[in-house]
């Protein structure tokens, strides 16, 4: 195979991997997506996987987009532009969202991507995302790209060598090989190792007018705080961040670092909504290895919780990198697998270390 097409097919796999880990710790889709519903069908069906383009934001009327409507991500199309946003419509609905669902025009900043269609035909994987949604974690998720990216670096990292004259041939196994292998695994577990420490602590709470008869109801506008404790489950030191959308109005402390097996204690004050009703207020809490410098974390980490993140994988990167550049190894073969089709033994294969 042509090295060209061989580096684009690896391109395109990390680039749909990374996508894949990016939705997995925003909880969006990036590139690729599956319908959960049978609102699109037939040009999508339900568990159908299908393709997305997150540059293309600023859809024409008749394509097809995915879309943000609270905590909810659609796959619907867009049937008329106003004024106030994009009128949206599922292809085996009767009506628009906007009408059936009372849902407001989709603004620019909801949108996800654009659902990529050559020609208007949706590029689909039919029945896909049944498997992925009954039967894959997001860490599953994250596992399968690995392998994906494994399975690509082995296919086009090995190769043959025929020795003039003889009926051998012999599968070698570079140096660059094993040490792209090594960079995979070792990024795959700083991404992992940070993503399995974010967590969402949910603080539940009862609105009523009956307020202090039990622990946990409050009156309507009534503030009150909540303890929550964080503890360190990693082999090394972690940098934390706190943060929560309203009704909370503060937190004791937004940012620390915890040492391994380290716990702390913080508290949330949280003003109760006027309407009576039962509620859940997420505390989300983010966490990397201090690999890079306090303010830059912190400057980072204001921009996005993601920012941290990339920042850290590009900095690893950069190290393994400049590892591989000053170790002077590249194509050396570190093993060979002799094959001998003539052999009595066929299938046998001999390994030489080289």
């Amino acid at each position: 195979m042509n090295t060209l097409v061989e580096y684009a097919i690896l391109a395109v796999l990390g680039i749909l991997v990374i996508g894949s880990l990016t939705g997995a710790l925003l909880d969006r889709p990036v590139f690729v997506s599956y319908a959960y519903s049978g609102s699109m069908t037939p040009t999508i069906d339900k568990g159908d996987l299908f393709f997305i383009n997150p540059l293309a934001r600023n859809p024409d009327i008749g394509d097809v987009i995915v879309f943000k409507v609270g905590s909810t991500w659609t796959v619907h199309r867009v049937v008329a532009i106003t004024e106030d946003g994009y009128i949206t419509k599922g292809d085996n609905n009767v009506a628009s969202d906007q009408q059936s669902r009372n849902i407001p025009p989709i603004k620019k900043d909801q949108i996800g991507g654009t659902v990529i269609a050559p020609g208007g035909h949706v590029i689909t994987v039919p029945k896909v995302g049944n498997y992925i949604e009954s039967g894959l974690s997001d860490r599953g998720k994250i596992l399968l790209g690995a392998i994906l990216i494994v399975a690509g670096i082995l296919a086009f990292g090995g190769g043959e060598a025929v020795r003039r004259g003889k009926r051998k041939r012999f599968f070698t196994v570079k140096f660059r090989t094993l040490f792209m292998l090594a960079s995979v695994f070792l990024l795959l577990m700083v991404a992992i190792s940070i993503f399995v420490s974010w967590e969402v602590i949910p603080v539940e709470y009862s609105v009523t007018s009956a307020g202090g008869a039990r622990e946990g109801w409050y009156h309507p506008g009534e503030e009150f705080q909540a303890e929550i404790t964080v503890k360190n489950n990693n082999m090394y030191p972690m940098r934390y961040y706190i943060s929560a959308p309203e009704p909370v109005t503060k937190i004791s402390s937004e940012d620390f670092s915890l040492p391994r097996g380290g716990e702390k204690n913080f508290t949330v004050t949280i003003v109760a909504p006027q309407q009576t009703a039962m509620y859940s207020t997420k505390i989300r809490v983010n966490a990397y290895p201090p690999l890079l410098p306090g303010s830059v974390m912190d400057a980072l980490y204001e921009v996005h919780p993601m920012a941290p993140l990339l920042a850290i994988l590009a900095v690893v990167s950069a190290f393994l990198g400049t590892m591989y550049i000053l170790s002077g190894i590249g194509n050396e073969d570190v093993v060979r697998i002799r094959r001998n089709r003539h052999s009595k033994h066929r299938g046998i294969s001999e390994v030489f270390k080289v």
